[in-house]
C-alpha cells in the first residue's frame, strides 16, 4: 500500500518515482500537508479545465465500519465534487472496545490522496457525551502529530435527524452538551491555540444564543463552522434568528463560518412538521434576504453535504439538491462559497 500510495501522488504531480516525498517515508500516517495540497489543487484545476464546478464538501461523516470508500471516490468522479472532509465516527461498538480516536483519514488519503481531507473525528455521543477528556485528547494528539488538518463536526445540541426519527431512534440523537462548559471551552481554546478550525452542530433556539456569543467573544481566534445555515427545527424557538441576526453575528466575529448544508425547500422535520431550511422561499428558489447576506459576506460560506452513516447512498441527491443552491448565487460568489472559502480556511491562503 505505501509504494502504491508513493506512486500515485508522484503520477498526479507529475514527479519522477526518485523524487522523495516528504512526509512519506514511514510506514503509515499521513503524508505532509504540503504534498497533499498540491494533489488537491490539481485534481480541482482538473474539474474547472473541463468546465465543471467542483466543491469541497468540508463537512460529511460515516460510520467507519461500514465504509465503501471506491463508492464514494467514484461518486466523486462522476459528480465532479472536489475534496470531502469525511470523519469517522465512533460507535458504541467501537467505543465499548476502547476507541477514542479512529485514523480512518490515514485509510482515505492512502487510497485516494487527491480528495479527501484528513479530518478528526464527530464529536458526538457516545465518545464527547461519556468521555469527553479521552475524547479530546485523542483530537489533540492528531493535531500535534499533522494528521488532521481539520476537527470534525461537534454536536452541542442536536436534535434528532429525520431518519433517525422514521426508524424510531430518535433518543440515541438528542443531544445537549453546554457550548459554554468545559468541552466547550477546550475545543474552543485548542482552536485558537492550534489554528485549526471546527464545526458545530448547534440547533437554533433564543435561549442557545447567548451563550455562543459569549463563547466567540471569549475565544476571538477560533475558528468555527456552525454547520446548517437557516436550518429551524422549531421556528417558535427561533423568535431571533433571521439574515440580519446572522450579518450581525458575522460583523462581530471575523472567525465564524457557516456551513450551506441544509434540505431542499420541500424537506420537513417530522417531530415539528415544519418545513426546517428556512433559506427557501415558497416558488422553492433561495429568499433574497439569505441570498443578499451570502453576497454581502460571500468569504463566510461554505459548501457541505452532511452526508452521514445513513446517507451514503444518497450522494447524487445530496449533489443535485447542492448544486441547485449553488445556482442560485452569482457565479463569482458560488466559486467562494463552492472551493475557495474552504481552502482559504484550510491552508490560509487564495487557491490559485
Amino acid at each position: 500500500m505505501m509504494m502504491i500510495r508513493r506512486r500515485v501522488i508522484q503520477a498526479m504531480l507529475g514527479l519522477p518515482l526518485g523524487v522523495a516525498l516528504p512526509g512519506l517515508g514511514r510506514a503509515e500516517g499521513i503524508p505532509d500537508f504540503g504534498v497533499l495540497k498540491a494533489a488537491y489543487a490539481q485534481r480541482l484545476k482538473k474539474i474547472l479545465a473541463a468546465g465543471e464546478l467542483p466543491y469541497v464538501d468540508i463537512e460529511s461523516s460515516c460510520n467507519p465500519g461500514k465504509l465503501d470508500i471506491d463508492f464514494v471516490a467514484k461518486n466523486m468522479d462522476r459528480l465532479n465534487i472536489g475534496l470531502m472532509a469525511l470523519s469517522a465516527d465512533i460507535g458504541q461498538g467501537e467505543f465499548k472496545k476502547g476507541v477514542r480516536f479512529n485514523p480512518l483519514s490515514e485509510k482515505l488519503v492512502a487510497a485516494y490522496p487527491d480528495r479527501f481531507i484528513p479530518v478528526g473525528n464527530g464529536g458526538q455521543p457516545p465518545a464527547l457525551t461519556e468521555a469527553p477528556t479521552e475524547f479530546m485528547d485523542g483530537q489533540e494528539a492528531a493535531i500535534a502529530k499533522r494528521q488532521i488538518m481539520c476537527l470534525g463536526e461537534y454536536e452541542f445540541r442536536h436534535y434528532p435527524s429525520p431518519r433517525q426519527v422514521k426508524h424510531g431512534a430518535g433518543d440515541d440523537r438528542d443531544v445537549s452538551v453546554p457550548i459554554d462548559g468545559p468541552v466547550g471551552h477546550r475545543v474552543f481554546a485548542l482552536s485558537e491555540k492550534t489554528g485549526v478550525a471546527f464545526q458545530i452542530h448547534y440547533e437554533i433556539e433564543d435561549g442557545l444564543l447567548a451563550p455562543l456569543e459569549a463563547m466567540l467573544a471569549q475565544y476571538p481566534k477560533a475558528r468555527v463552522v456552525w454547520c446548517h445555515l437557516a436550518q429551524v427545527r422549531y421556528i417558535e424557538r427561533a423568535t431571533r434568528y433571521n439574515a440580519a441576526y446572522v450579518d450581525g453575528l458575522i460583523r462581530r466575529f471575523p472567525n465564524l463560518h457557516f456551513d450551506t448544508a441544509f434540505g431542499d425547500s420541500a424537506s420537513v422535520y417530522p417531530l415539528s412538521n415544519q418545513r426546517h431550511a428556512r433559506v427557501w422561499g415558497g416558488d422553492g428558489g433561495l429568499l433574497r434576504e439569505w441570498r443578499d447576506l451570502i453576497a454581502a459576506h460571500p468569504r463566510r460560506f461554505l459548501s457541505a453535504l452532511d452526508l452521514g452513516g445513513d446517507r451514503m447512498d444518497r450522494m447524487v441527491s445530496y449533489d443535485q439538491k447542492h448544486r441547485y443552491f449553488l445556482q442560485q448565487l452569482p457565479e463569482d460568489v458560488r466559486h467562494l462559497v463552492a472551493y475557495r472559502n474552504a481552502w482559504s480556511l484550510l491552508f490560509g491562503e487564495e487557491f490559485a
